[in-house]
């Protein structure tokens, strides 16, 4: 390296921290941070999940535990129950003359309300959407592989999704004081 290198790479290293300082004070917190009154994390572990038995129902329920808490069981006395109502469709994106279906999008919609099971009361109501699209070919078997591997990755970006909205809701009650 050269002297006049080295110079700006320390000129840099001592700036980056007096860069930083403005943002010290703009109350930035990690969501997932530990804190005194306990964490999002710790919050989240005591979910339950209750879905639909069917088998997108199943998917959302058992991903989203598995996002929840590390073991992806659902807690023995959980303070709150997660009560998801799924809801899909399929359209036709690409028809060809003869009308064959070679394109499919599949919609998911996830209605959810998250319950205090002391009260059995809803704290939070909100929803979750999500579409992907998928090639249909002459194999019925690869048209209906594809379709639950497209229901599959959407239950997977929906349960990450309800995780975000869920982890918001007890990051703001911490801050609250509540």
């Amino acid at each position: 390296m050269f002297d006049g290198s080295r110079a700006r790479l320390a000129a840099l290293l001592l700036a980056l921290p007096l860069m930083a300082l403005p943002l010290a004070g703009c109350g930035f917190t990690p969501l997932y941070a530990d804190r005194t009154s306990g964490s999002v994390a710790s919050d989240l572990s005591m979910l339950d999940v209750s879905a639909p038995e069917t088998r997108l129902g199943r998917e959302l329920k058992y991903n989203l535990l598995d996002l929840l808490s590390s073991s992806g069981n659902p807690p023995a006395n959980p303070a709150y129950r997660v009560v998801l109502a799924p809801t899909s469709y399929e359209r036709d994106v690409a028809v060809e003359a003869d009308a064959d279906v070679t394109r499919k999008t599949l919609v998911v919609i996830v209605p959810f309300q998250l319950i205090d099971t002391g009260t059995n009361k809803a704290v939070l109501s909100s929803t979750s959407r999500s579409r992907s699209s998928y090639n249909r070919v002459t194999s019925e078997f690869a048209n209906i592989t594809a379709a639950e591997d497209t229901e599959s990755r959407i239950a997977e970006m929906l349960a990450q999704d309800i995780k975000l909205q869920l982890s918001i809701y007890f990051d703001r009650q911490a801050k609250a004081g509540g």
